[in-house]
C-alpha cells in the first residue's frame, strides 16, 4: 500500500482524487492536526467540503494516531509505519465523511461536529500560545553561527566542517529538549542517535532545523504573524510524520521542500524512509 500524508489544503484538490483513483492500493493519511485544522471553524461546512473526496474512497482513507501517542515509537520499517494508523479513528472519519453526504443528515451529526469544533478551537489556541515566542527561539538558535556562516547558509554554499558540527549540535539539542518537554522517557537518559533517528521527535527537530536554515536563506525576517507560525508548526509536523510514509502532498511549496530535504538527509544517515511517491505537479524544489 502506498500511503501519502495529505495536508488540509489538498483535501479538496483534484490531485487527491486522482491519486486515489489511479490505484486501489493508494491511500491517504490525515494527521490529527490536519483534522483539527479542518474543524477549528465552521466545522460542519468545512468538514463537508473537505471530506467530499474522502467519501468517494472510504476504504482508502486513514487517520493517523495523535502525535502525542507516537512519541515513544521507533519506526524502522514499513510494518512499523503502518502501526501509526489509528484504525478506530479511521472508521470514525469514514463514517463522518459518509454522514456529511446524507440528506437529511443523521440527528447525531450536528452535536458531534459542534463538539469537535470546540475541541479543535481549543487545540489551535493552545498551539498559538506555544509558538508565540518561536521567533525569538529562531533568533537564539541561529546565534551560534557567525556572520560569515549565516551568509554562506543564505547563499546555499556547502557548509564547512565547523558549521556542519554546529548544525548537528542544534539538531541533537533540539531533539533532547523536545523529548524532555514532551515527557518522553528517553529525554533525560543517554540515547544513541541510531535509535533517536527512528523517532518522531528527531525527525520533527530535523524539519525545524531545515526550516530555520531556510529562514536564514530568506533573510531571517521578523514580524511573522502568530497564525502563520501556527501553520508552520503544523506543516513541520506533517513533513516529519510523512518521512515514515511514501511522502507528503501539500499546496505549500515550503512543506514539500522541507519534506524532500528531510527524507534525503535521513536516507544518507541510514534511517528508514518510505519509498518516494510524488505528484509531478506538486513536487517541491530540490
Amino acid at each position: 500500500m502506498i500511503i501519502i500524508v495529505f495536508d488540509k489544503n489538498l483535501m479538496r484538490a483534484p490531485a487527491m482524487e486522482e491519486f486515489l483513483a489511479i490505484d486501489r492500493n493508494h491511500a491517504v493519511a490525515f494527521s490529527d492536526w490536519t483534522i483539527i485544522e479542518m474543524q477549528k471553524k465552521n466545522a460542519l461546512t468545512t468538514s463537508r467540503e473537505s471530506l467530499a473526496i474522502a467519501a468517494k474512497f472510504p476504504n482508502q482513507v486513514f487517520a493517523l494516531r495523535p502525535v502525542g501517542d507516537i512519541l515513544e515509537d521507533q519506526i524502522r520499517s514499513k510494518g512499523d509505519a503502518i502501526k501509526l494508523i489509528d484504525y478506530e479513528e479511521s472508521v470514525r472519519l469514514r463514517q463522518l465523511a459518509t454522514d456529511l453526504r446524507r440528506d437529511p443528515p443523521p440527528e447525531h451529526l450536528v452535536p458531534f461536529v459542534k463538539e469537535a469544533e470546540a475541541y479543535a478551537s481549543a487545540m489551535i489556541e493552545r498551539l498559538r500560545d506555544e509558538v508565540a515566542d518561536w521567533e525569538d527561539a529562531l533568533v537564539s538558535a541561529v546565534g551560534v553561527f557567525t556572520r560569515e556562516e549565516r551568509r554562506a547558509i543564505a547563499m546555499r554554499q556547502k557548509p564547512s566542517d565547523a558549521t556542519g558540527r554546529k548544525m548537528i549540535d542544534l539538531l541533537l539539542g533540539a531533539t533532547r529538549n523536545f523529548m524532555i518537554v514532551n515527557q518522553q522517557k528517553q529525554g533525560s537518559n543517554p540515547m544513541k542517535v541510531k535509535d533517536a533517528i527512528s523517532m518522531f521527535g528527531f525527525r520533527y527537530s530535523l524539519c525545524v532545523l531545515i526550516h530555520t536554515l531556510a529562514w536564514i536563506g530568506d533573510g531571517a525576517g521578523r514580524g511573522k504573524k502568530v497564525e502563520k507560525r501556527v501553520n508552520d508548526a503544523i506543516d513541520l509536523q506533517l513533513a516529519a510524520v510523512g518521512t515514515f510514509f511514501e511522502g507528503v502532498l501539500s499546496g505549500d511549496k515550503q512543506v514539500a521542500n522541507i519534506s524532500n530535504a528531510a527524507r534525503s538527509i535521513l536516507r544518507v544517515w541510514g534511517a528508514y524512509v518510505g519509498k518516494d511517491w510524488q505528484h509531478p505537479d506538486l513536487a517541491g524544489e530540490s
